[in-house]
């Protein structure tokens, strides 16, 4: 019992934090677009959402009064209605664009994640209709996340239980604070896990260690979440996926395995510039994105 509460209280913590960052009329109308795809029952004329959670179906009735929505909610103020007339919805063209505050929607109305100190991890998208499912699956899938899709109580789930995954949709849809709390706890836990295994390193040059790598494998992902693979050769493509296969390996080691594995002969100052130029291109873009 204590899991499942533990799960539902990280999961309100991101609901809340996503809720009260999104003010702009632009981002609400986007949030609500996701919104009402994970959550709403869609009849002929109407939407009807049920977010059981007060707070946050307080903060979504705030959120229509700003950008003048009509609706009406139940006495419960969780229970929603709102009329297609007074709101016109447009899943396809927030598929393409405003994807940050699309997918917030679609986690506020029907996501949940793991507790942070779980040793396991999982993250879930439910929504009411299979095709919505497999859509958010699609889209999320065009960026290497893996989600896969199972039926639970005539709902469809999209899930990965992957932390990194996990972390890279908590920075997508801008829950910044609990991408951090989460990712200090990852990275704390890896620490750990070297230490046990290289118990002749120092822990000052195993803390250096276990910030680089986790920097490397953050800007390999980046490059090909954001389709910036063009700019580096093939040579350090191959480099870059030993290095995920392989976090921990030392730049020593990847030198010999490109070289018997790839003939790929280089040295281990010349695989360190690869890395400086994969961060000084990762940091460039992230700054435009």
């Amino acid at each position: 019992m204590q899991n499942k509460s533990n799960k539902l209280s990280f999961s309100r913590e991101i609901k809340k934090e996503i809720i009260n960052n999104i003010k702009k009329n632009d981002e609400i109308v986007s949030f609500l677009n996701g919104l009402i795809f994970s959550n709403a029952i869609i009849n002929d004329d109407h939407y009807i959402l049920n977010l059981r959670n007060s707070y946050i179906a307080n903060k979504v009735v705030l959120k229509l009064y700003k950008i003048n929505i009509l609706f009406q909610k139940d006495t419960s103020n969780t229970k929603i209605k709102i009329l297609k007339k007074d709101f016109k919805i447009n899943f396809s063209m927030n598929f393409k664009n405003n994807l940050t505050f699309f997918f917030a929607g679609i986690f506020v109305g029907g996501g949940s994640i793991s507790d942070k100190n779980s040793t396991s991890y999982h993250l879930e998208l439910k929504t009411n209709y299979q095709q919505h499912t497999k859509d958010i699956i699609d889209k999320l899938n065009e960026y290497e996340f893996e989600f896969h899709m199972l039926t639970r109580k005539e709902k469809y789930v999209a899930y990965t239980k992957k932390l990194d995954y996990l972390l890279d949709f908590l920075s997508a849809i801008g829950a910044k604070k609990s991408w951090f709390n989460l990712q200090n706890i990852k990275i704390g836990r890896d620490m750990e896990n070297v230490t046990n295994r290289m118990n002749n390193i120092d822990i000052s040059n195993l803390k250096k260690i276990v910030y680089s790598s986790n920097k490397h494998l953050e800007n390999i992902k980046f490059i090909k979440q954001h389709k910036l693979i063009e700019l580096f050769d093939s040579q350090q493509l191959i480099s870059f996926e030993i290095k995920l296969e392989n976090p921990w390996i030392s730049l020593t080691d990847l030198a010999k395995q490109l070289q018997k594995e790839h003939n790929i002969i280089i040295s281990k100052s010349g695989i360190n510039h690869w890395f400086r130029k994969l961060e000084k291109v990762a940091q460039k873009y992230k700054d435009e994105f």
